[in-house]
């Protein structure tokens, strides 16, 4: 039988007293998906660096302990939270304090430890003009660049494909139940699991003068495979083998420490086409025609139906009004605050479920319109869209 009290001692041991939680109430958010999903925990666990990360784990693996690893709880897969029916106590590990960030060989490459979200990535990028694989989508609401790997996100990407490395640094159970940390980064960290982790975090190597991979930092031979329109098989679905590797499209079945990441050189030029029809068949012909003829691919293609934009339009003002005027760097803190209010209000009865967010939706309807009239008529006029988005020579072609 698992000694919880003695499990949590270990652990405060580990972390401090600030950075555990194990009252119920107060873990909540961080046992609650992003839209639904939800279970119990002994405890949720902020280790503030790969060591603690490690020495975590071991105790846990020593408990018998249902291990939850999560980043920034931004999924709606509900894979980073406890789900109901575990035969044994399960705890949340959090990699959201660890944000270390290293770019390999002058940019080239990036290094992404568990807590460094997308948006840290991007920024760091554009000032050496460069990018990451993604700058869509959940950037704007910190999710993390390790969660991205682990689920393979970029489901609008085109050019790019889904989020991939063969490169990465993650701790596994083995067949022999023993706890092993895997060095698959191609840098030499030395042996031990202390070794590798004290020489990756305090940089002992040359960050600038690291030997190319023998392994690939993004999805391999993608173009190829996205352009083969009259394959039976589709490019992107759920566990695609192609997709899966060691920590890519793991959802958190090994516990990732570092990821090592291809980047890429900055567009200077780009731009968005928006394009209605009232035949999705007009949508499926332009695909084929641009999958085979255009020279450049689209960076993103995204498709929305005249319903999702009735209901953003209705639901999402709060947030575009925020984007628009605060940007995305205080989202993180906002959402987190917003969670904080829901925990708070959910003890009063009078409250309905959801209500910080049902009292900014109602915020937003005091002001404007906030979109375009040309959305607005290809609204009145067309069922379905396309969300085309091309980059350098491929503006032209489109």
């Amino acid at each position: 039988m698992v000694n919880t009290d003695q499990t949590v001692s270990e652990l405060t041991a580990i972390v401090g007293q600030h950075h555990i939680i194990t009252d119920a109430a107060k873990s909540l958010r961080f046992r609650t998906g992003y839209r639904s999903g939800q279970g119990d925990a002994l405890a949720v666990v902020f280790p503030g660096n790969l060591m603690e990360m490690w020495h975590v784990l071991e105790v846990l693996h020593k408990h018998d302990i249902i291990i939850i690893m999560q980043a920034s709880n931004t999924s709606l897969t509900e894979g980073s939270v406890p789900t109901p029916g575990y035969d044994r106590p399960a705890v949340v590990v959090s990699g959201r304090r660890i944000q270390d960030l290293q770019l390999l060989n002058h940019g080239e490459q990036a290094l992404a430890f568990p807590g460094t979200t997308l948006f840290t990535l991007e920024n760091t990028l554009a000032k050496i003009d460069r990018e990451p694989h993604s700058v869509i989508g959940s950037s704007t609401l910190g999710a993390s660049v390790i969660g991205g790997i682990n689920n393979n996100s970029g489901g609008a990407l085109i050019q790019r494909g889904p989020a991939y490395t063969e490169l990465a640094l993650y701790a596994m159970i083995d067949e022999n139940n023993e706890l092993k940390l895997v060095n698959h980064l191609e840098i030499d960290l030395g042996e031990t699991p202390e070794e590798m982790i004290t020489n990756l975090q305090e940089r002992r190597f040359d960050v600038d003068a690291v030997p190319k991979p023998q392994h690939h930092g993004s999805i391999p031979d993608h173009e190829k495979v996205v352009r083969d329109v009259d394959s039976e098989k589709p490019v992107r679905y759920n566990a695609n083998p192609k997709q899966l590797y060691e920590v890519s499209g793991s959802s958190g079945h090994v516990a990732a420490f570092a990821v090592r990441l291809d980047t890429f050189p900055k567009d200077e030029r780009s731009k968005v086409f928006y394009i209605g029809t009232n035949d999705p068949g007009v949508l499926e012909t332009m695909r084929r025609d641009i999958m085979k003829t255009f020279k450049n691919l689209p960076v993103s293609g995204e498709y929305m139906h005249k319903e999702a934009y009735r209901m953003a339009k209705k639901y999402g003002k709060d947030s575009l009004i925020v984007i628009d005027k605060l940007g995305t760097a205080l989202l993180p803190r906002m959402f987190a605050l917003k969670a904080w209010g829901e925990r708070f209000l959910s003890h009063i009865p009078f409250f309905k479920p959801y209500f910080p967010d049902r009292m900014l939706q109602a915020l937003g309807h005091l002001f404007p319109n906030q979109l375009p009239p040309r959305l607005e008529e290809y609204y009145e006029k067309y069922d379905h869209y396309l969300q085309l988005k091309m980059a350098g020579d491929g503006i032209e072609e489109a």
